[in-house]
């Protein structure tokens, strides 16, 4: 693969909060950045994901693609795998479309890797870890924590909305969750877009929930949920909010929580902790790219727990400020 060794990367949906703060992770990291928007403005090159020509101009095949933009058609996805090269994806995209990338990912020439920011894509690594050290887990319970009055994108709020609404009513539980948190009543969270998992849930039952940090929001949220009226959430609930002036990221505390679950009793607990969202899963994409420069593996379309343990990236995230914590 072209890209062994390299230090370029492409980043695409550089005006967007998560395209901006990835690129300016791997700038941050010693990486030479180039960025692409489908309004590009002066020092960015143009791309626009619905036209094949545009994605054809632009990438290069000696240099990583960093794709932040959630485009259904996923043609920059499969253009790198038919010509060769290297993608990762961080964008928030239905489990659907991953699969369907795999469909004619068969003779690829290039490498995608889906799912790889921090949730999915760190948390994803925990649970492949945690699941190998307790096999007779026949349930996952996954919460993510984060806050509404950060900074986000169109596409984030409307991952987060698309959570929230895909049942009138949903599940909750409990949980215990680690300092500022404390222990919360968390609210099921995008159960039929579980397929993100992959394999590695093998037949065991996949619980995800969320846990808002504005307390005031998360309670008015229980009582739309108490009162089966979830599906009719208001979109603007979740914003779009723009980066800061200065175009620094939000700060605010993160914990998500993997547990493997057998009989109804948590066998073991990792949370996933860290300093702002957006800024981590920047970070965490330049971890996984350090990783796959190093060690590339053969062509075809992945998810970074199917390359990568938790082994083989966690100095990596230490580094970057996002530690794994393991819970009795």
């Amino acid at each position: 693969m072209e890209v062994r060794g390299t230090n370029r990367a492409l980043i695409i949906g550089a005006h967007g909060v998560l395209g901006g703060l990835t690129a300016r992770a791997f700038e941050a990291a010693g990486w030479a950045v180039r960025s692409g928007a489908r309004r590009p403005r002066p020092g960015q090159i143009e791309i626009d994901l619905g036209r094949p020509g545009s994605i054809a101009a632009a990438v290069d095949e000696r240099e990583l693609v960093v794709n932040t933009v959630p485009h259904p058609e996923l043609l920059a996805e499969r253009h790198v795998l038919e010509h060769g090269g290297a993608l990762i994806n961080v964008s928030d995209l239905p489990a659907a479309a991953g699969r369907s990338l795999r469909a004619v990912a068969g003779g690829a020439q290039g490498t995608v890797v889906m799912n790889a920011g921090l949730a999915p894509g760190v948390t994803t690594i925990v649970a492949a870890d945690l699941l190998s050290r307790h096999p007779a887990a026949t349930e996952l319970e996954i919460v993510f924590t984060l806050s509404l009055a950060v900074p986000r994108g169109p596409a984030s709020a409307d991952f987060i909305h698309r959570g929230l609404t895909a049942l009138a009513r949903h599940r909750t539980a409990l949980v215990p969750l680690p300092r500022p948190f404390g222990e919360r009543r968390c609210l099921g969270f995008g159960e039929r877009d579980a397929g993100w998992l992959g394999g590695i849930a093998e037949g065991r039952i996949v619980r995800q929930y969320v846990c808002i940090a504005e307390s005031p929001i998360h309670d008015r949220l229980l009582e739309l949920n108490r009162a089966g009226a979830m599906a009719s959430l208001p979109r603007s609930l979740i914003g779009v909010r723009k980066l800061r002036v200065n175009g620094t990221a939000s700060d605010e505390p993160v914990a998500h929580w993997v547990a493997a679950i057998r009989a109804g009793r948590r066998l073991s607990v990792r949370t996933v902790k860290c300093l702002g969202d957006f800024r981590c899963a920047a970070r965490s994409t330049v971890v996984f790219a350090d990783a796959l420069r190093a060690h590339p593996p053969l062509p075809g379309c992945f998810d970074p727990e199917e390359i990568w343990t938790l082994g083989d990236v966690e100095a990596g995230l230490q580094a970057a400020g996002i530690t794994v914590a393991s819970h009795p």
